[in-house]
């Protein structure tokens, strides 16, 4: 049951990734700030990434993974393979369940809104309490 949920949890994930053409959209709509005003700093308190390991630790970490996961991760883009490393372990995971086109998209967003796709994402992976 545990599995079938993070199956639809992943499925929903990728439905969330395909809208975030639609919140782009609506953000570029939107003004910044109001005229006399500043738009507030972003601040990385909140964002749960890592410092990427230098590279012979990545290498080893590769290493590591099945055949299939290196020949995956050897095709993505060096931007997406960059971003795969700045994630903690446990996005790294998540991401890994996502399409390769969603692992592109989602390594391409502006940060703040990745930071809310990821905020979509976790809430549809994490089961309710209760």
């Amino acid at each position: 049951m545990h599995k079938s949920f993070k199956t639809l949890a992943l499925a929903g994930s990728a439905m969330a990734l395909a809208m975030t053409g639609t919140f782009a959209a609506a953000q570029e709509q939107m003004p910044d700030a109001a005229p006399g005003q500043t738009a507030p700093a972003q601040t990385t308190e909140t964002m749960p990434t890592t410092t990427p390991p230098p590279a012979a630790e990545q290498d080893a970490i590769m290493q590591s993974w099945p055949a299939a996961r290196q020949a995956g991760f050897k095709a993505w883009p060096a931007e997406t393979q960059s971003y795969f490393w700045s994630l903690n372990q446990q996005r790294q995971e998540i991401f890994w369940a996502l399409s390769d086109s969603d692992k592109v998209k989602l390594s391409q967003m502006p940060e703040a809104q990745r930071e809310s796709t990821w905020a979509q994402i976790e809430s549809q992976i994490t089961p309710p309490r209760g």
